[in-house]
């Protein structure tokens, strides 16, 4: 017995001391780790050489990812390399500011649009874009554009360029635009699961997947009417860049079948022959025609030619501090309860900008952008209200409404002094729901009960049992006089009735040329425009543009950074490809993930989830 007490104190003691070194040899590794990536890091910006702008040369905007309002960090390591390729983003203000700065510098003469890895952008951040090219052009200066194959979003950044170039392997693949959702309720009743919903508005449908297996009438009514609206913008946009005969871009669907036969199923031969592009050329001759367009070889023409971030570089300049300030400030993403990072709305956050704005003397004036299908309606009023306290303050407040400015977006927009959107904004969206998940009849068929007892009949059992229907009628009721304020807002805000408001809502969302007809709207304009209308109300002429962000945390920013110059750490460290399965389990993933963003403390929501259609299929 001694000898085993002895041979096991003495393998525990072997033990003790191997785990003590091991957890230093983990330390020392971790931050070894950690210094070979800062020091990859400072060589990688140690290489890059000051950037100068060449004479007569081209400004090359790449539109690669998404084009977001403001770029979304990604909090960690992990989430920076999960899913696959690292996602990259284009913001929408830069690529704005770039293509007008040079078109207003002698040295650029020429813009080169590249869109071959663009994933996808709503309709209004598109056409924004398109606009800033025709300020281009009104200068007398071309625009070209070459394509491996163009998708409908990097189409539309195609037909406003002077002359639109496609790989004779390429395509151009159009097919308007829809709106097709999956719809839970048939997997739901399998596992025995169900939603209980509280709405009113006869179009507020954004819980429709929870509880119906089909598309309702009345969504189908208002998506058809909306995306109609859209897809004659897209359409009339395509005419008037490419010198179309009007009609004849959206006759050519009805008849794409039979002519892609007539071309033996060329589809590079049938965008020439519909008059999408100017010609069919391979990369190498795409080379060439930039090459001649410049004035050199194509071995020349990285002399020649500088990408808008690195020219936005070195255009930057310290500008002296202006006592008169227009702040902006964005809503953007789902609007949730409390602080939020960028990329969402926080209630909190967004609140605290505008006061940080009101409570600083030199800013005069305040756009808030709002980019958001809404979501909390008790973060939104907490939004509104500091709107309502910056006009008693005397500082105008203007918004300028993004793609999304719907449900909670439209909430916080109502009280504004002047609300400007783009023809193709969606917008409106008054109606509220509240939904509650109930998973008792999935934990019973796996043999998990819930039972209990509680003081009072509206003692609630969490997610494991039917809301009694006390509480039930309560929270309709809630629901009801949510959907009273909303129209109160709304009709206080925009000098209507309540009645008057009560027709043109009912959760329905419009266009934004149809919301300035139905007064939900101003005007319509860029965000530019709305900048300047509020420096008219503000009665300032010289004035600073400033955008109300929170710094980003040094950490994740430089995590991001180096994610994005070393993309391929990703695949080095195994993440997922983009497999059908994997995109099949991450949109189901995406939806149910809804549930994790409805943080309103009176489970009272506005928000249009019907509003984000497929704009590329």
């Amino acid at each position: 017995m001694n000898i085993l007490r002895i041979i096991f104190s003495a393998t525990a003691q072997l033990f003790r001391i191997f785990w003590k070194y091991f957890r230093k040899f983990q330390s020392a590794t971790g931050t070894v780790l950690f210094l070979l990536l800062i020091i990859f890091l400072v060589v990688s910006l140690s290489r890059e050489k000051p950037v100068a702008i060449p004479k007569q040369g081209a400004l090359v905007v790449a539109l690669t990812g998404k084009i977001q309002e403001q770029r979304i960090y990604n909090k960690s390591l992990i989430q920076a390399v999960s899913g696959g390729n690292i996602e990259r983003q284009t913001i929408l203000r830069q690529v704005v500011h770039a293509i007008d700065l040079a078109a207003n510098d002698n040295r650029i003469t020429l813009l080169v649009m590249d869109v071959n890895n663009l994933t996808g952008a709503m309709p209004s951040k598109l056409h924004y874009i398109g606009k800033a090219m025709s300020r281009f052009r009104a200068k007398g200066k071309k625009i070209l554009i070459y394509g491996n194959n163009f998708t409908q979003s990097g189409y539309l950044i195609a037909s406003y360029a002077t002359k639109v170039y496609l790989n004779p392997y390429g395509s151009v693949m159009l097919y308007g635009y829809s709106s097709y959702q999956n719809y839970y309720k048939g997997f739901l009743d399998k596992i025995k699961a169900q939603v209980q919903l509280f709405r009113v508005g006869k179009y507020k449908s954004a819980m429709e997947p929870f509880i119906r297996s089909d598309m309702s009438p009345a969504a189908k009514e208002a998506t058809v009417a909306l995306l109609s609206d859209l897809w004659t913008d897209y359409s009339s946009a395509v005419e008037t860049g490419r010198g179309l005969n009007k009609g004849s871009f959206k006759a050519n669907f009805d008849h794409a079948d039979r002519d892609v036969k007539a071309v033996g199923g060329d589809l590079a031969a049938l965008a020439l022959k519909y008059k999408l592009v100017d010609g069919l050329k391979t990369h190498a001759q795409w080379r060439q025609i930039l090459a001649k367009n410049l004035g050199v070889t194509p071995a020349g023409l990285s002399k020649k030619t500088v990408n808008y971030r690195s020219y936005l570089a070195a255009r930057s300049k310290t500008i002296a501090p202006q006592k008169n300030i227009i702040a902006v400030v964005y809503a953007n993403g789902t609007i949730m309860d409390g602080p939020q990072p960028q990329g969402v709305a926080g209630g909190d956050t967004v609140a605290r900008h505008l006061r940080e704005a009101r409570l600083n003397n030199n800013v005069k004036a305040v756009v808030l952008r709002v980019d958001s299908p809404g979501g909390s309606a008790f973060a939104s009023e907490i939004i509104r209200q500091q709107v309502l306290q910056l006009e008693k303050a005397g500082k105008p407040v203007v918004v300028s409404m993004g793609s999304l400015a719907a449900s909670g977006g439209y909430w916080i927009s109502a009280s504004a002094n002047q609300i400007w959107a783009s023809p193709t904004t969606i917008t409106g969206s008054i109606g509220i729901f509240g939904a509650i998940p109930n998973f008792e009849g999935t934990l019973a068929a796996i043999g998990i009960t819930t039972d209990g007892v509680g003081t009072t009949p509206l003692s609630v059992a969490g997610l494991g049992k039917p809301l009694p229907q006390k509480v039930k009628v309560i929270i309709q009721s809630s629901i009801d006089n949510g959907y009273r304020r909303f129209l109160n807002i709304v009709a206080k805000g925009r000098h209507m009735t309540v009645a008057q408001v009560n027709k043109i809502a009912q959760g329905r969302v419009w266009s934004g040329r149809e919301a300035v007809k139905l007064g939900l709207v101003d005007k319509l304009g860029t965000f530019g425009d709305a900048v300047a209308s509020a420096a008219t109300l503000a009665k300032i002429s010289k004035y600073k543009l400033v955008y109300w962000e929170d710094p980003v945390p040094w950490d994740v920013k430089l995590i991001s950074d180096i994610m994005k110059r070393h993309s391929e750490i990703g695949r080095m460290l195994g993440a997922a490809t983009s497999s059908p399965e994997n995109i099949l389990a991450t949109r189901i993933i995406e939806k149910l993930s809804l549930f994790s963003k409805l943080n309103d403390p009176n489970n009272a929501y506005v928000l249009c989830l019907a509003c984000i259609a497929d704009f590329e299929h």
